[in-house]
């Protein structure tokens, strides 16, 4: 491992206080912490773990939260858990498999993308709608999560506005 010097040191803890603020606020924080870690010159593949495992700290202790306040639909939660869970194990499997001449393009693309996504759609998730599925909407709906499973266990950044 580099040694690092005080100067990157002192930025990335800037960009992750920043990156942490935003995502505490709208999500989202991993397009401010990515770009961050891959200017140090650190390799896209160590930036997207390093995002992760933040990222994972943050939602695990906003997981805490919503179950204290009884805000997490269990039943509904443990029919898609296992499709999220295959769909980001495979995202982050294959992520090993991409050059990183290929992969760091491809990551600012996608932040990007994902970036005017959030801004286009920031008002989804305000209204509950929800009022069960049917049987086909359901099955679309193990499709697109599993999608976005693969998305976040590959990438990560803005999968909270696709779920929303």
């Amino acid at each position: 491992m580099e040694d690092i010097n005080l100067y990157t040191l002192l930025f990335l803890i800037l960009a992750g206080f920043v990156a942490a603020f935003i995502d505490s606020v709208v999500g989202g924080g991993g397009l401010i912490s990515i770009p961050a870690l891959l200017f140090t010159g650190i390799s896209p593949s160590a930036a997207l773990a390093t995002n992760k495992l933040a990222g994972t700290m943050g939602s695990l202790t906003s997981t805490i939260s919503f179950i204290r306040a009884g805000k997490v639909d269990f039943k509904f939660v443990i029919k898609l858990f296992p499709i999220t869970l295959i769909g980001a194990a495979l995202g982050a499997y294959i992520v090993h498999f991409v050059s990183a001449e290929i992969l760091k393009p491809l990551i600012l693309i996608l932040l990007v993308i994902v970036a005017v996504y959030t801004l286009i759609k920031k008002d989804w998730g305000k209204e509950a709608k929800y009022k069960g599925l049917k049987r086909k909407k359901m099955l679309l709906l193990i499709g697109i999560i599993f999608a976005i499973g693969f998305y976040d266990g590959f990438l990560g950044p803005g999968t909270g506005s696709f779920l929303l």
